[in-house]
């Protein structure tokens, strides 16, 4: 078969198998399961090596990665995971398993799963291991961290969090430097969370089940019916209601086959379209008044160098003592000022007889961040913007109208597409600006952000009290991505997870920085790309073995759900919080721990405050399968209902003082750092790799599941009209490369592809 090559201006992802593990020297060192690491073929025959013959129920909760959190009913025959399920107990709108669940039976005994502690032998990166004892394993591992902890102090250890396993009580444990999910996901949350004060990955404001409440949704960038599949019948009931729902997307999804209109965008000019966006709702003064100026931030005065007017400024008074959410101690603020139009003077925000003006009299010296906003938006017309994005005037004019008239909208916004770009941020500030312009917020059918995760009712467990309240997570001083290049005080990492492919970009500089660190400990549960940098690696069970009453527990999906007792550890696995005690013991911390999972989760359940759990004891939870609803969750979660933000000032606020040296406090277009059109260098990288998410892996989890590999595999897609150009075949072999790397699959021809961009899917190791 021919092979072709196709430049491309988007990062590469290996896609070739590393050699697994070196031959052990010494086999007894690891029991039963050395001389058959290899191969399932042997380790898979006898029923009668896991378990006694006959046939159990046990419940347990799947992987929380794709937010999907399900809680699920197993049976295990002679020992052996046989049939999984939706919970028994849950109620018909939360009831459900997808295929990745189901096809568990099969992955969990997969071939890549890690049987037993595996030490590197040869140059870190090369992934060649050898065998080795939990004794041996966790000698290496204290002996480690103890060296890392004297040379350089305990926050020189890295702990990077994979949603699994998981490893809670790890960084506290270790007082070790740590943040979840360092620079993935967060483009687009970086320019709206600051408008409302949230910090989750820009969280939609209001539960999916709301969706039958609006009037028009419009989706962009998100391939909802397949990455949110366990809330997609939301959508598909919202749709049945008559809600219009608009998908703007670079390619044809299946999300986009259920909308009323598809609007194709040309990729990484997703803030263009907005701003073109709200130039049409300020030209046509489609936006609310009244909602601004009670709301947000628009009628605060700015002084001539963009700074704001400050109360203290004008009135001499001393600053309010408000409390900081984000450490619960207190702290000065000095107060916004408006132009309150009945007075015809400078009145503090919050003054409950001031009418806050939109627009500042001349007379003043100073202009509202209303007035600020129609001077900067002035470059940014319907033709601008058409232009850019590549979507028609009558288009962007039609998604502005119904987004501003409406009555009820909502605005999806995905994970995994145009947050990847440079400009992900404009895109968010520019998003927070519509909604200010609107009101399309805190009511019913009146949401924006990301929809993962059905983004339901939540509630936090008590957190673990360790005896000496030095033990503590410490936030790391900069983001991860940047200890490749940035000095830092970084000297090992325990990652677990495939957090060392998932979280970073540019794997090349990755693996440079890896190799500069004292020591890198993987814990997984499967033989993940990560692993091959790793010293020492432990193997995890899966959320299906737990020789414990009860091992874990979380509040998702407006449940809580617990891990009950089900298949024995396979192999060498240990679970999670067994390797966390084993790790406690390595370096002599095992009294801070609780003595077992039980006693963990137990303390977890009986000691929150939640009014969502309010009543709920975990033997309860026991009793009804694992599992039990929340405390007042009939109706949809409204976020904001009280129009109180968590913002300095309690409102909507999109004006980003801080920005101004950047000419960013109001969001203004910036080209993508690379996928822009007069590029340079698209005469030798005419495409784009546009990774897309799939219903068939979570990131990089299941790649390697072979019941779903039967109807998957890696492959690109191209248009036609593209593989024409280039004298491609269909399924041809391709090498797709840039200065970075490359990687070699199958090209696949489909219309539903826009030209220029190839679509993959992320994950592939």
């Amino acid at each position: 078969m021919n092979e072709t090559k196709i430049g491309s201006l988007a990062r590469a992802t290996t896609m070739s198998r590393r050699g697994f593990v070196k031959a052990a020297a010494a086999a007894g060192a690891v029991g039963a399961a050395a001389g058959s690491m290899f191969s399932t073929s042997s380790w898979l025959k006898p029923a009668e090596a896991h378990a006694e013959s006959g046939e159990d129920v046990f419940y347990t909760f799947h992987q929380s990665l794709c937010n999907g959190n399900c809680s699920l009913k197993c049976t295990s025959r002679d020992g052996r995971l046989c049939k999984v399920e939706p919970n028994d107990m849950l109620s018909p709108e939360y009831s459900m398993c997808c295929a990745r669940g189901m096809s568990e039976i099969q992955h969990i005994y997969g071939e890549t799963r890690l049987q037993t502690p595996l030490r590197r032998v040869g140059e870190r990166g090369e992934g060649q291991f050898e065998a080795i004892s939990w004794d041996e394993a966790m000698k290496e591992v204290g002996d480690q961290l103890k060296a890392v902890w004297d040379k350089y102090g305990k926050e020189s250890v890295y702990v990077s969090l994979s949603s699994e396993p998981r490893f809670g009580l790890l960084a506290g444990l270790l007082s070790a430097s740590t943040y979840v999910e360092p620079g993935i996901d967060i483009g687009i949350g970086n320019g709206l969370d600051p408008a409302t004060g949230q910090n989750g990955f820009y969280a939609c404001t209001n539960e999916t089940r709301d969706m039958v409440n609006a009037k028009f949704i419009m989706i962009n960038g998100h391939n909802f019916a397949e990455t949110g599949m366990m809330q997609a019948r939301n959508l598909l009931d919202a749709i049945e209601a008559g809600v219009e729902l608009v998908v703007v997307d670079p390619h044809f999804s299946t999300t986009a086959s259920k909308a009323h209109k598809w609007i194709p965008i040309t990729p990484g000019t997703d803030a263009a379209m907005y701003l073109g966006m709200i130039s049409h709702i300020l030209d046509n003064e489609l936006y609310d008044e009244e909602f601004m100026a009670a709301h947000s931030s628009m009628p605060y005065l700015l002084k001539a160098d963009g700074s704001f007017l400050r109360w203290q400024e004008v009135s001499g008074t001393a600053p309010r003592q408000i409390e900081d959410t984000t450490t619960k101690t207190t702290k000065d603020f000095d107060p916004f000022v408006v132009w309150d139009s009945k007075a015809g003077a400078p009145k503090v925000y919050d003054d409950a007889e001031a009418v806050p003006a939109l627009t500042a009299p001349a007379s003043s010296g100073y202009t509202t961040v209303f007035d600020q906003l129609k001077k900067s938006q002035k470059p940014y017309t319907l033709e601008w913007a058409s232009e850019r994005t590549g979507i028609s005037v009558d288009d962007l004019a039609y998604i502005a109208e119904r987004y501003a008239t409406s009555g009820a909208s909502m605005l999806g916004l995905g994970m995994g597409g145009a947050d990847k770009y440079s400009n992900a941020d404009v895109l968010g500030h520019a998003v927070a600006i519509l909604v200010a312009l609107t009101g399309n917020i805190g009511g019913p059918g009146k949401a924006v952000g990301s929809m993962h995760g059905g983004r339901g009712y939540s509630a936090s467990l008590a957190s673990w009290k360790f005896p000496d309240p030095t033990m503590k997570a410490n936030s790391l001083k900069m983001f991860a991505y940047d200890f490749r290049m940035q000095k830092n005080d970084v000297h090992a990492v325990i990652s677990v997870g495939n957090t060392l492919q998932q979280f970073f970009a540019n794997m090349n500089l990755t693996e440079e920085w890896l190799k500069t660190l004292d020591f890198v400990l993987e814990i997984d549960i499967y033989h993940c790309e990560s692993v091959r940098f790793a010293d020492i690696v432990l193997p995890a069970c899966t959320k299906f073995e737990c020789p414990e009453e009860v091992g874990d527990v979380k509040c998702a999906a407006n449940h809580i759900m617990t891990v009950g007792r089900g298949l024995d550890p396979l192999f060498e696995s240990k679970t999670d919080f067994q390797i966390m005690l084993e790790i406690a013991k390595a370096v002599g911390l095992e009294d801070a721990m609780p003595a077992t999972a039980e006693e963990w989760v137990r303390y977890q359940v009986d000691n929150n405050t939640a009014a969502t759990l309010k009543g709920i004891a975990l033997d309860d939870v026991l009793e009804n399968h694992g599992l039990m609803p929340f405390v007042g969750i009939e109706k949809p979660r409204i976020g904001f209902a009280d129009q109180k933000y968590k913002t300095e000032s309690g409102r909507l606020d999109v004006y980003y003082e801080k920005m101004v040296k950047w000419d960013q406090a109001l969001p203004t277009w910036e080209e993508c750092s690379e996928a822009y059109d007069d590029n340079p260098a698209r005469a030798e990288f005419p495409y784009q790799i546009t990774q897309t998410r799939t219903r068939f892996f979570i990131h990089s989890m299941f790649y390697d599941a072979k019941w779903i590999n039967q109807y998957f595999d890696a492959y690109a897609e191209m248009n036609p009209a593209d593989m024409a150009k280039e004298g491609i075949s269909d399924r041809a072999i391709v090498e797709c490369y840039n200065e970075r790397g490359s990687f070699k699959c199958a090209v696949v021809a489909n219309e539903s592809v826009r030209p220029g961009p190839l679509r993959t899917t992320e994950g592939a190791w």
